[in-house]
């Protein structure tokens, strides 16, 4: 037999409990014919690899794809980048110098724990950037600072009249204008108005990121909610902007895409509570390069901005539980009506409060009409071992974030404290409770790099050198499950990807130095050498 492509003389790590290990991969018509047997096998292309450690492509489950393009696009205002509010105004005004006087600024990624526990305002903005509309985005993805110049782009002259949005908050000075800060849907009018841009830039946008991508390794990503912050237009415009880059090759991973359930309606003639796209079209529409995936749902903040909903108030605000972006009549109508009308359901709590009001909605869509599903709570943050219970329980896929360990351990352990931070980002005893758990960065929250994500569920420490919640500690082998295997379980997608076995798609990544053999403390510093998406090699160190 002649096939496609042989890969030999690799040390494959194929996930495959009857299989482990490996030497060889066949591949034809994008799809693994045989592992190790290959020996009577003439092929068109042959690829030593050297003795390299191999493994399955790694797949983010959730993985913000067009807001990371846009966010590699923008000024970056990370910590590192900046280590102070006047480093990040320097950046800013240096951008700006270089854009015509109209032209808005962008910026992305601060963290007011790296600044000082101090957000920027609108009036420093101004002066930063000479009069030009900015908006800089929290690295949270769930607050913005704008100044007065983008208040006016979206209506609101001299930041007046901008009201208070149900499940948002507007930080306001004495004279009652904003002061710049808005949280949750409150910011959706300013980010809107900055993410007004045409079809090149998002094609530009999404090249950036698909670059990144296949730089880390990446062969398959969950996109959790498209069109929500307009970045590539909303609704149907997204999957149009979407289909277009998958066509001519500019976005190569293979994309399971969650629409955004605002962007869902009721169809003109089905059954009463339905919420559907157009035809009735519901996840799992589509090929091996592009899928709708679950519908997205937002039910409260972030951790790190302290808006996500808690029961418990946080340190040092005894007035500060979070927010909840819908009531839990709301929410329990909104999962019901997709669960009746077969759609899975995603939906973004990472609170112990928004988590009871998504499990208890999930449990009532159950009782009023069973069916076999994998619904899935993003993020599960803060969460209780009756919640862990209870998720496994209900089938539910948790799907939390090892990399925010190491990014912002530090800040969630002075938000929370310690007692309740060894409940949060669990992954020890999401697999104890029999669940099979997802990887994920929640680019471009974290870097979308895996291996760091990886190094976290295995090391659990923070940036400081503190050790957090170590009970959750998981193996080597398991991290690298949940980032193949279990991200492909968790969109329905395990008999097509995340494990190097025959039939199928011939995904994988090589590293420069065994995953499974170094010290773990090495495993974030790993670099991926090659990518190979269906048999082709994609990407090369």
């Amino acid at each position: 037999m002649r096939v496609d492509a042989l890969f030999e003389n690799g040390r494959f790590w194929t996930g495959d409990p009857g299989h482990p290990e490996a030497t060889s991969v066949a591949v034809h018509h994008g799809r693994i014919v045989a592992v190790d047997d290959t020996g009577g096998l003439r092929a068109r292309r042959v690829h030593d690899l050297g003795g390299a450690r191999v493994v399955p492509g790694l797949h983010d489950a959730h993985h913000h794809l067009a807001l990371t393009g846009t966010r590699l696009a923008s000024v970056d205002v990370r910590p590192g980048a900046v280590r102070s509010l006047t480093e990040l105004y320097d950046a800013l005004a240096a951008r700006a110098a270089a854009l015509p006087p109209d032209a808005w600024v962008r910026a992305s990624g601060y963290d007011q724990n790296a600044l000082g526990g101090v957000h920027p305002t609108a009036e420093a903005l101004d002066r930063a950037v000479g009069g030009r509309p900015c908006v800089v985005e929290h690295v949270s993805g769930h607050m913005v600072v704008a100044n007065t110049a983008a208040f006016a782009r979206a209506g609101y002259p001299d930041r007046a009249g901008f009201p208070d949005v149900p499940g948002g908050r507007v930080f306001r000075g004495a004279d009652g204008r904003p002061e710049g800060l808005l949280q949750e849907t409150a910011m959706h009018p300013l980010r809107n108005a900055a993410a007004e841009v045409g079809d090149e830039e998002i094609a530009h946008r999404l090249g950036l990121a698909n670059a990144q991508a296949l730089s880390y390794g990446l062969t398959s990503v969950t996109e959790p909610g498209v069109a929500v912050d307009g970045s590539i237009g909303r609704g149907g415009v997204a999957m149009h902007h979407y289909l277009t880059a998958v066509a001519e090759g500019t976005i190569r991973p293979r994309m399971t895409v969650m629409p955004w359930h605002s962007t869902l309606h009721p169809p003109a003639d089905g059954p009463e509570g339905w919420q559907t796209f157009d035809w009735g079209i519901r996840t799992g529409f589509g090929d091996e390069r592009l899928r709708i995936g679950p519908v997205k749902i937002v039910s409260d903040g972030s951790l790190i901005g302290r808006s996500a909903a808690v029961h418990r108030c946080y340190c040092g605000e005894p007035d500060n539980v979070g927010v909840l972006q819908l009531t839990p009549d709301e929410l329990r109508d909104a999962i019901v009506a997709y669960h009746r009308a077969g759609w899975t359901v995603a939906t973004h709590a990472i609170g112990d409060r928004a988590i009871d009001h998504v499990l208890d909605a999930i449990a009532e869509a159950q009782r009023v009409h069973p069916r076999e599903v994998r619904h899935r709570i993003e993020h599960f943050a803060i969460a209780t071992d009756e919640q862990v219970r209870r998720c496994a329980a209900l089938g539910v896929v948790p799907v939390p974030q090892g990399v925010f360990i190491s990014d912002f351990g530090d800040g969630i352990l002075e938000a929370i404290g310690p007692e309740r931070s060894a409940g949060t980002y669990r992954m020890r005893s999401l697999l104890d409770a029999g669940m099979v758990v997802p990887g994920s960065t929640d680019s471009p929250v974290s870097d979308a790099n895996p291996l760091v994500s990886i190094h976290d569920l295995v090391n659990r420490v923070t940036r400081s050198g503190r050790d957090f919640a170590p009970a959750e500690r998981v193996s080597v082998t398991e991290a690298l499950n949940a980032y193949t295997h279990g991200s492909a379980f968790a969109v329905g997608r395990e008999a097509e990807v995340g494990r190097l076995t025959p039939d199928r798609l011939a995904d994988f990544a090589v590293l420069d130095d065994d995953v499974l053999a170094i010290d773990p403390s090495g495993i974030r510093d790993l670099h991926v050498t090659a990518t190979v998406i269906g048999g082709e090699v994609v990407f090369e160190r």
